[in-house]
């Protein structure tokens, strides 16, 4: 499914603000991408993969000769979270992983149902799936879609509603978000702006 903006997530030699770099060679690539969808009974999807490639042909003590941008690392998960951010549902996959028996740890991410990807989040997650209970990727990968769904639920505030469909949950007040960046800064502009809504 393409959706419009896709293309300044795929593109990945365009777009670059960052000053003229020195001389170099391309080393390795990592991406987390996460998409949020809201769905028909009104919860929303976050659909994400963490890949990992090396622009180069190596090989592997585990996996033989890996031809260049192979993936090392291809994991995939979908959260439905509820109106309240509650996992009601996770699918994990992992199409490409470093060693064989790596996928054997999906069925341990079950234990999220019913966590919610609000505060506190990511010390629950390590108390679940910490240590040889899980997997170091798809722990970063469970952290992106957290703070993702932070931007999903606030999309989904704006995004245009058929006849039906329920109204948005706004997730953020203002007082959590004081002092939390530059732009939220209690004596900033920004802040000013919204205290004085």
């Amino acid at each position: 499914m393409t959706v419009p903006g896709d293309d300044l997530h795929a593109d990945l030699e365009g777009g670059w603000c960052l000053p003229p770099p020195a001389p170099r060679e391309a080393l390795h690539t990592r991406s987390i991408v996460c998409r949020s969808f809201r769905r028909d009974d009104g919860m929303l999807d976050i659909d994400a993969r963490f890949i990992d490639t090396r622009p180069f042909a190596y090989d592997s003590e585990f996996r033989g000769h890996c031809p260049p941008g192979s993936a090392l690392h291809h994991m995939q998960l979908r959260l439905t979270v509820d109106r309240e951010r509650r996992i009601h549902a996770l699918a994990s996959a992992m199409p490409g992983t470093p060693y064989s028996g790596c996928a054997e740890v999906n069925p341990n991410f079950q234990r999220l149902l019913g966590l919610s990807v609000d505060r506190g989040f990511r010390k629950e997650l390590r108390e679940r799936l910490g240590g040889s209970e899980g997997c170091t990727h798809m722990l970063a990968l469970l952290e992106a879609m957290a703070a993702a769904s932070v931007q999903a639920f606030a999309s989904n505030a704006h995004a245009p509603r058929r006849a039906g469909q329920a109204e948005p949950v706004r997730i953020w007040r203002l007082e959590a978000l004081v002092d939390t960046c530059w732009s939220y800064r209690s004596d900033g502009p920004v802040m000013q702006r919204l205290k004085s809504r």
